[in-house]
């Protein structure tokens, strides 16, 4: 009996050597987790990212049917760029202290000097939370509500935050660079299905016959089918930017 119970228990202590062994190491980078939502989630959130590509959504993601005025454009570019400069101070800063918390973290200074560097940023990072927050509120009260309303239902269905890593300055740039091809090699349809738009409104609030306006509708729905192909790669393109991390937090792009 002696004999059993020394070997049931030479097995527990191997057991338990080996589990201590093999037990994974916590691999969460703190400076990431920290980074996740540092600059703002409510543009993430709506598949938007940050305030530029929120703004190119806008412009370029909207059916033609509600597309932006430019008078809507201006507003918007102007909130934009009211925002961008009250908050560079901070965004600046909260860049420092990250690149700070990553330089230690390669220094293999200790977690609770990487955290005393990190907790300088909270602060900011309420800030500027609050700020893009403001922002997209009042990019909402600029919008039509059958504008908000087509936002809200081509969003991101199943966006969790906590989980999307965020864009690097690389990402950024090449999804600009996306939109900004989108909008010049599409510039010919674009006018003519503004201007397209803007006679059937004419049509039909001066009363012309159903005939009238079934030639205006027939004469640009060539580029309207374009135009919504053209979107649909666009938008391809922009998830495609993304990394398999970064699609499976469900934070897709607007569209």
């Amino acid at each position: 009996m002696r004999r059993i119970a020394f070997v049931s228990l030479a097995a527990l202590v191997i057991a338990a050597c080996s589990k201590e062994s093999t037990a994974p190491v916590n691999t969460v980078d703190e400076v990431t987790d920290f980074s996740i939502g540092a600059f703002g989630t409510a543009l993430t959130s709506v598949g938007g990212y940050d305030a530029d590509l929120y703004q190119l959504r806008l412009f370029h993601g909207l059916p033609d049917a509600l597309k932006l005025t430019s008078d809507q454009e201006a507003k918007i570019k102007a909130l934009v760029d009211a925002y961008k400069a009250s908050t560079k101070a901070d965004r600046d800063a909260l860049e420092a202290i990250l690149h700070q918390a990553r330089d230690a973290k390669k220094a293999n200074k200790s977690d609770a000097e990487i955290k005393a560097i990190l907790d300088q940023g909270i602060p900011i990072r309420t800030r500027l939370a609050a700020a893009e927050a403001k922002l997209k509120t009042d990019i909402d009260a600029v919008l039509t509500a059958e504008q908000r309303a087509w936002l809200a239902s081509h969003g991101p269905k199943k966006c969790k935050l906590s989980k999307f890593l965020p864009l690097t300055d690389a990402q950024k740039a090449q999804m600009k660079a996306f939109e900004e091809a989108f909008e010049k090699a599409n510039k010919a349809d674009l006018e003519a299905v503004k201007a397209g738009l803007k006679d059937l409104k004419e049509a039909i609030t001066s009363g012309k016959s159903a005939a009238d306006v079934q030639k205006i509708l027939d004469g640009i729905k060539p580029a309207l089918d374009r135009l919504d192909a053209a979107r649909a790669t666009l938008k391809s393109q922009l998830e495609g930017v993304l990394t398999p991390e970064q699609k499976a937090s469900g934070c897709v792009p607007l569209g």
